[in-house]
């Protein structure tokens, strides 16, 4: 196969570029899109994801150039009917592309009512037939599958009889993305030498922005597990840099920044524990070590304020107790089986308490409770 032209190199540079270059919180497909649809001269381009979930599909993300339909219209067709599907469609299973189909370019022709057939591409290493391992008399039979599978959505969209070239990008068997165009003349090997020299920064990038995703699922998830805590915690650097803090923790800082940093000087010097703070380690391959801190106890300073807050918002006794024990970040069920009541009984008090001091959750009336002079 012939290299790529100087312009062609150019070409295939930029959109290369467009993939590498990483700004957060960019999405890089909807540009790309619209450029790979320009370089490998088609009609229409096309990248999208999908959810592989319990009870349906679902597709993740979509982005269009050139269709004549609105992005939300193309999307409501895709995701219509990747929701009733649970076999292949088309010519891949999305739970599981086949390995012949990973991360490599693809030309086939979609199944068309009227339209005929178009003459297959010169390089018929990269037919799907080929790549499928279809013999010519199997090729009529799933011809007509597909055509009774996405028919419906072809037309809809219209694509029927269009020449597709696309790619599964994934990442083992995972499916991280479909992205192709199409056209309605077959593509020329130029085009598929561009798609194919591209497929290595198509992977990179979407392995990247998944790895970022549930990321920041996993830093969603630690902020709802520190909350939940009811203490101080805190995620601290070998140094002492805080670099995490749940909402408590926020709160003790502020009434003593180098709570955590002493605390964890005299933990990694080998000295007996203050009593106070207790410090995990957190590994993670390839990063500076990190600890968990958590504040084991309040100090007695917060429960005496307590009492005095307690009269400055007219509270009663027993919710003058439950107070206390929402500081030591018990639970409303450890607070019933201390208090000998039912658990209900202590959200009544605990709304009576949130509803006097005047903030809306415990989080923010426990910070009160610190912030108070």
């Amino acid at each position: 196969m012939e290299p790529l032209d100087s312009q062609d190199q150019q070409l295939l540079g930029d959109l290369r570029e467009r993939l590498d270059t990483v700004e957060p919180g960019v999405d890089v497909l909807p540009q790309l899109v619209d450029a790979l649809r320009e370089a490998l001269h088609a009609e229409r381009g096309l990248a999208y994801g999908v959810d592989i979930g319990p009870e349906r599909y679902q597709v993740s993300y979509l982005h269009i150039a050139g269709f004549p339909m609105t992005p939300e219209a193309a999307y409501a067709y895709l995701d219509g009917f990747v929701g009733t599907r649970r076999d292949c469609w088309g010519y891949f299973n999305p739970a599981c592309p086949q390995p012949s189909q990973r991360n490599r370019e693809l030309q086939f022709q979609a199944p068309g009512t009227n339209a005929a057939p178009l003459p297959p591409p010169q390089d018929e290493r990269l037919t799907l037939w080929k790549t499928l391992g279809v013999h010519a008399e199997e090729q009529a039979r799933i011809q007509a599958q597909v055509r009774a599978n996405i028919g419906g959505f072809l037309q809809g969209c219209g694509l029927d009889g269009m020449m597709f070239l696309r790619v599964l990008v994934c990442d083992g068997p995972a499916l991280l993305g479909w992205v192709g165009a199409m056209r309605s003349e077959p593509f020329e090997a130029r085009e598929l030498q561009l798609m194919r020299e591209l497929i290595p920064s198509l992977q990179r990038r979407l392995v990247l922005d998944t790895r970022l995703r549930e990321a920041g699922m996993l830093h969603a998830a630690l902020e709802a597990t520190l909350e939940s805590l009811g203490q101080s915690a805190y995620v601290v650097t070998s140094t002492g840099r805080v670099v995490h803090a749940n909402s408590m923790g926020k709160a003790r800082l502020e009434q003593d920044a180098g709570l955590v940093a002493e605390a964890l000087k005299r933990h990694l010097r080998g000295e007996p524990p203050s009593g106070e703070l207790s410090f995990t380690p957190l590994r993670l391959n390839g990063a500076p070590a990190h600890y968990l801190a958590i504040v084991q106890s309040e100090p007695p300073q917060a429960l005496a304020r307590v009492h005095t807050l307690s009269s400055g918002w007219g509270l009663t006794a027993r919710e003058m107790e439950v107070l206390g024990r929402l500081v030591r970040g018990e639970s409303n069920k450890a607070i019933a089986l201390h208090l000998g009541c039912a658990e209900r009984t202590v959200e009544v008090h605990v709304t009576r308490i949130l509803a006097k001091a005047q903030v809306e959750s415990r989080s923010a009336l426990i910070a009160k409770c610190f912030l108070a002079s």
